[in-house]
């Protein structure tokens, strides 16, 4: 009998102290943890294009070489990158535009060379195309300051060109293309 009592006493001893330790564990701080992730997505930005009209002259004179101001693209980028450049002519070459209509001049004039660009001022030339060409290719990313890319035009008239009437002028297109992993 002694021996049931002594365990009665341990059991109502032991639901006590859990009562009352579960008392204090209410009372106390309790902890817990939240794990915030994320992940970048790959992006590039174009913060400026160049002009939308460049006239390069409007005296041209055959045999004497036109080179543009610099213009310049305005990227930022997380991931490597490059800027490519084509015409909407496929020869590259320069063509009649009515400036009154704003349409290219039905079989109208082509200049004999085609447009050319280059890095710098000074070449190599590349010819321009619809072919798109690469201005720069295989850029590092550029963190938040971004990287201006210049480049510039070049013309070669020719005595084989014409002038042409008041009221036109020859005229190509620039395309651009930004892009990742170029």
């Amino acid at each position: 009998m002694q021996v049931q009592m002594r365990i009665k006493w341990a059991v109502v001893l032991m639901i006590l102290l859990a009562l009352g330790l579960g008392e204090a564990q209410a009372g106390t701080q309790e902890t817990n943890v939240t794990t915030v992730a994320v992940n970048i997505a790959e992006s590039i930005a174009v913060v400026a294009w160049p002009d939308v009209y460049v006239d390069l002259t409007r005296n041209a004179v055959p045999g004497q070489e036109i080179v543009s101001p610099g213009l310049v693209v305005t990227v930022k980028a997380n991931s490597p990158w490059g800027i490519e450049v084509s015409t909407n002519m496929p020869d590259g070459r320069m063509r009649e535009f009515d400036l009154g209509t704003g349409v290219y001049v039905a079989d109208g004039a082509s200049l004999t060379n085609p447009l050319q660009w280059s890095t710098s001022p000074d070449g190599p030339w590349q010819d321009l195309s619809s072919t798109p060409s690469f201005i720069v290719s295989s850029q590092p990313p550029t963190g938040n300051n971004g990287k201006d890319v210049q480049f510039y035009l070049r013309l070669l008239p020719d005595y084989g060109d014409k002038p042409l009437a008041e009221g036109r002028d020859y005229r190509i297109v620039l395309l651009y293309t930004a892009g990742l992993n170029y």
